[in-house]
C-alpha cells in the first residue's frame, strides 16, 4: 500500500520511519508554507500587512474549514490556542455542583479530566472515572454507561483513547448522556483528521480537537464546537478584548459578547498557528477523511498482524469501527517503554505508553514503513 499523499510533502521521511502521529503529526510542506507566508508578512511589514480589519477576520477561513470537517456551521466553531484551553472554558461554564457528577475514564489524557477534578475541588461535584488504566484491553461503552445516572451533568470522553487507540461511537455516547439529562463533551484530538466527524448527526454538545496530531498542523491552535442551542447561553469564564462583538471599538466600559462561538476567542494569539490549522484541514478535506480512515486502518492491520507474529499482546481493539491507525502492543518478558526507546534509537519513531509501545500510522505512511518497523521490532526483541 502506497502513501495516500505525496511523501515529498514530508521531507523527514527520507531519514525516519515516522509512526508517531498520535503524539505529533508531521506538517506537510504546503501547510508550512502557508503559515510561513503569514508570519513573514507580519514580521516584515507589521500592521501594514495585518491591519485591524484583517486581525478581526483572521480566523474566518479556519472556522469555515473546521465547520466543514465536523459537520457544523462556522458560527458554532471557535479557534482557540489549545484543546485544553477550550475544554477548560467549557468546564468552568458548566461548573457541575454538589450532588452532580462528571463521568470520564482513567485512561484519558489528563487534559480531559483535570478541569473536572479542579471544578470538583470548588463545588463538591463528584468525578467518576472508569477504572481501566491497569486493564485497558477490556474498556467498553458498557463501562462508561455503568457510571452514568440521573445525577450525571457531564460525560467527557475522548472519541479515540490516546494510549490504546480505542474508538467510541459518539452517537452512542451522546444518547447515553442525553437519556440521563447530561451533556456530552467529546475530545476529538485523536480523531479529527483520521475519522469522519458529524456533530449534528451524532448529536454532540461540545467538541474540542487539537491541531498538531492527526490534522498535521502547528502547535498552538485548536477547534472548539458548541451546539447551536447552547451557544447563546454560553458565558465564557475567560474574556478579553477580542471577546467583543466589535473588538476594535475597544470599549472598556461595556462588554458585549457575540452570539456565536467566537466569544471564546478572547485574546491576541498565535495567528499563524490558526492559519496553518485552516490550511491543514483543507489539505485533509481534499484527500477525503473516509479515504484517510481506510488507509490508516489498512496499515494498522498490517502492523497488528506483524506484531502478533512476534507474540505481542495488542491493546488496541481489532474491530474496524473501534480503532484508527494506532496499534499499542506489549511484549512478553519485555518492557514496552524500553522497546519504544530502542526503536527510536533505530530511527523508528514511536511512543512509550503504560508499559507498552504505541505505533500510529497516517496518510504519509506506506507498507515499507510498517515493514521496517516490524523488522526493527523483531531485532530489538531478539536483543
Amino acid at each position: 500500500m502506497s502513501a495516500l499523499v505525496p511523501r515529498s510533502d514530508f521531507p523527514a521521511l527520507g531519514e525516519l520511519t515516522y509512526l508517531n502521529t498520535a503524539s505529533i503529526g508531521l506538517i506537510p510542506l504546503p501547510v508550512q508554507r502557508r503559515a510561513e507566508e503569514f508570519d513573514r508578512a507580519l514580521a516584515l511589514r507589521g500592521s501594514a500587512a495585518f491591519d485591524e480589519e484583517a486581525e478581526v477576520a483572521v480566523f474566518e477561513g479556519t472556522r469555515a474549514s473546521a465547520a466543514k470537517l465536523i459537520g457544523a456551521q462556522p458560527e458554532e466553531v471557535a479557534i482557540t490556542a489549545s484543546a485544553t484551553l477550550a475544554l477548560g472554558q467549557i468546564a468552568w461554564f458548566l461548573r457541575p455542583g454538589r450532588g452532580e457528577n462528571i463521568v470520564s475514564i482513567d485512561l484519558e489524557f489528563p487534559s480531559s479530566t483535570y478541569p473536572w477534578l479542579r471544578i470538583a475541588e470548588e463545588t463538591g461535584a463528584e468525578v467518576r472515572l472508569v477504572q481501566r488504566r491497569n486493564e485497558p484491553v477490556g474498556l467498553s461503552f458498557d463501562d462508561v454507561a455503568a457510571l452514568v445516572d440521573g445525577r450525571t451533568r457531564v460525560l467527557c470522553v475522548s472519541h479515540v483513547q490516546y494510549a490504546t487507540g480505542h474508538r467510541f461511537d459518539p452517537a452512542a455516547l451522546a444518547a447515553l448522556a442525553h437519556e440521563n439529562g447530561a451533556v456530552l463533551v467529546l475530545d476529538a484530538s485523536q480523531s479529527a483528521g483520521a475519522v469522519p466527524l458529524d456533530v449534528r448527526a451524532d448529536d454532540v454538545d461540545f467538541l474540542v480537537a487539537t491541531s498538531y496530531k492527526w490534522l498535521c498542523s502547528s502547535i498552538g491552535a485548536a477547534i472548539c464546537y458548541i451546539r447551536p442551542e447552547l451557544v447563546g447561553d454560553f458565558r465564557p469564564p475567560f474574556v478579553g478584548w477580542k471577546s467583543a462583538v466589535e473588538p476594535y471599538e475597544l470599549d472598556a466600559a461595556n462588554m458585549r459578547l457575540p452570539s456565536s462561538a467566537r466569544k471564546l476567542e478572547f485574546s491576541t494569539s498565535g495567528y499563524g498557528a490558526g492559519i496553518a490549522l485552516g490550511a491543514a484541514i483543507e489539505y485533509f478535506l481534499a484527500v477525503g477523511i473516509e479515504r484517510v480512515l481506510a488507509h490508516d486502518l489498512a496499515l494498522a492491520t498490517r502492523l497488528r498482524e506483524g506484531l502478533e507474529g512476534l507474540d505481542a499482546e495488542i491493546l488496541t481493539p481489532h474491530e474496524d469501527d473501534r480503532r484508527i491507525g494506532i496499534v499499542t502492543a506489549r511484549f512478553p518478558g519485555q518492557d514496552g517503554e524500553v522497546v519504544a526507546a530502542r526503536l527510536n534509537e533505530r530511527g523508528i519513531v514511536v511512543s512509550p505508553r503504560f508499559g507498552s509501545t504505541r505505533f500510529s500510522a497516517h496518510v504519509f505512511n506506506d507498507e515499507g514503513d510498517v515493514d521496517r518497523a516490524l523488522e526493527a521490532t523483531a531485532a530489538v526483541l531478539a536483543g
